[in-house]
């Protein structure tokens, strides 16, 4: 069973260094400076992580969780999984443009395509199989496709940020993937230009 208070420990810690981010950069990040924002002794930090890039690491991976939740419906409405499904993949995407410093961070990450598989692979796996069960999708193996679509749209996220493409490239991306899962023409259009709800601002806001 997980100790309450180490739980809250390192929940603390996170939230210290995603302030101290947001600030001032990952370069600039302390550890001294995160244990007395966290308001905790330099050994409690030490129980919780090896070094200052794991705490930066949890603090990418706990805001692409929040994201992730955020952004994959619990039960879309029958008739909607195949813009459900799409609409997560583009706004995946979007954290390139919502929250550049964020994305950055993420592709510089010795571990970043790691962390971004683990927090957005389920709810991807989730999506598909949902238009895959109400038609929507043609898709033979949902594993397959989920975890390729998730390198993919970390690829064009990498792509964003160095400055490779220009603005919207989810657009395309979305209706290139639509075709690809049986969509015809005309629709995969349709569905890849309909307008997104705005970015929830929960996102951490970081530095690079």
């Amino acid at each position: 069973m997980a100790d309450p208070r180490r739980e809250r420990t390192r929940s603390r810690l996170i939230a210290a260094g995603r302030r101290l981010i947001g600030e001032d950069g990952v370069a600039a990040l302390r550890i001294a400076d995160i244990t007395q924002e966290a308001g905790v002794a330099i050994g409690s930090f030490q129980n919780h992580f090896s070094s200052k890039e794991e705490l930066v690491e949890a603090v990418v991976s706990d805001s692409l969780g929040a994201l992730a939740e955020e952004i994959v419906v619990d039960e879309p409405t029958s008739g909607d999984a195949a813009i459900v499904a799409i609409a997560a993949l583009r706004r995946f995407v979007r954290l390139a443009y919502d929250d550049p410093e964020l994305a950055r961070v993420l592709v510089n990450l010795g571990r970043g395509e790691e962390l971004f598989l683990d927090a957005t692979l389920p709810y991807a796996r989730t999506a598909l199989e949902r238009a895959v069960r109400e038609g929507a999708f043609a898709i033979e193996d949902v594993e397959i496709a989920a975890t390729a679509i998730v390198a993919g749209g970390l690829a064009v996220i990498r792509r964003i940020v160095e400055g490779d493409l220009g603005a919207d490239a989810d657009v395309p991306l979305a209706r290139m993937v639509l075709r690809g899962f049986g969509v015809e023409p005309g629709e995969a259009a349709r569905i890849a230009e309909l307008d997104l709800p705005p970015p929830s601002r929960a996102a951490v806001q970081v530095q690079a």
